[in-house]
């Protein structure tokens, strides 16, 4: 008798449910135990679930393991300037620092995702939660729990193959080649490149979104700008920053046609659990149709922890959302004139065509 061969699908269904309950089942639990602002927190923490989702499990629950220890020393890093009086230079230290500690951990595991999005979004939400020093027991609990939940979750994967893919193996996607990973990469000129890529993006896009006058919620421009900037030896091209754009315009009108209804908890935990399943379905095919399902996500749940009006988010997000993407963009020409003049290509990118 034949055995089937493993299914040929691309479509990674089991990492987008794991993620989904991932970061879905904390949020509910917040909810149900009337703690709706300390929903940020476990929304970063689960973010954990989706480092690594391809690869082989031995070595996905060390990436896993190290990404949810990333995600949580950011939120600490968060909460300690918050604590602090969350002012504008600790905020520029701290983001400077988890850059280098972001790109760094994720070059060196070779991780997918690889830009520093999570970690960043994860730091400099918050450091802007208001929290009070007898908050910090529970903020750590939440955080703890969250992401051991959210390991054991994307480690689930491998009972069900244990128990079921000796007698259905066509129902499993293949699993991803065994990374070789090396600390030494700490060490080439081309990861700090890249760090200072995203440290320049980062700053500037940052400094110039504190200027504009009528305008909020500068980190929008720096979450756009290493979203879309090239982890290592990536290539960086106009139009990714293009859908990151058109995606998150398409988002924040869903967002705020959301929010507008003013919905309940519930309705936020029902948000998230969607928009986490699709954006993982999307991420890896159409980055802007993941962003019509990650914005809402973001917006929905942040608004938990900080409530404003849906109409001054949406202009807020668009513009610093431009910004970043005029940032990123700027960036890649003066990368190319430096390219040019020395004649090989920066550590941040290679040799994959630029659109």
């Amino acid at each position: 008798m034949t055995t089937p061969a493993h299914s040929t699908r691309t479509i990674n269904i089991e990492g987008a449910i794991r993620a989904a309950v991932a970061g879905g089942a904390p949020l509910a639990l917040l909810i149900a135990l009337g703690m709706p602002g300390y929903a940020a927190f476990a929304m970063f923490a689960g973010f954990t679930a989706i480092f690594g989702a391809t690869e082989p499990y031995r070595q996905r629950a060390v990436t896993t393991g190290v990404a949810g220890a990333m995600q949580a020393v950011c939120m600490a890093a968060g909460v300690g300037v918050a604590l602090a009086g969350s002012q504008l230079w600790m905020q520029a230290v701290g983001l400077v620092l988890v850059l280098v500690f972001a790109v760094c951990t994720l070059s060196a595991l070779r991780s997918i995702p690889a830009q520093p999005i999570f970690p960043v979004f994860a730091f400099l939400v918050s450091s802007l939660v208001p929290v009070r020093p007898a908050d910090v027991p529970v903020i750590a609990t939440i955080i703890a729990c969250s992401v051991v939940w959210a390991w054991l979750v994307a480690m689930s994967g491998s009972v069900m193959r244990l128990v079921l893919h000796p007698h259905a193996p066509h129902r499993f996607r293949p699993l991803a080649e065994r990374k070789h990973r090396s600390l030494a990469v700490l060490r080439t000129p081309a990861l700090w490149e890249t760090v200072a890529l995203n440290v320049v993006g980062a700053l500037v896009a940052g400094a110039v979104a504190e200027t504009i006058p009528g305008l909020g919620h500068p980190y929008w421009a720096v979450i756009a700008v290493v979203s879309t900037l090239p982890a290592l030896r990536q290539r960086h091209t106009v139009f990714r920053a293009f859908q990151r754009f058109i995606g998150t315009i398409g988002g924040t009108v869903i967002a705020v046609g959301i929010l507008l209804l003013e919905p309940s908890a519930w309705w936020i935990v029902l948000i998230a659990v969607v928009g986490q399943f699709f954006a993982e379905i999307f991420v890896a095919r159409h980055y802007a149709v993941c962003l019509l399902f990650l914005t809402p996500l973001a917006l929905a749940v942040s608004w938990l922890s900080l409530p404003e009006a849906p109409e001054l988010l949406a202009l807020d997000r668009v513009a610093q959302t431009t910004l970043g993407a005029l940032v990123s963009v700027a960036l890649l020409f003066v990368g190319r004139g430096i390219e040019r003049r020395r004649g090989r290509a920066l550590g941040a990118t290679s040799a994959i065509r630029t659109v």
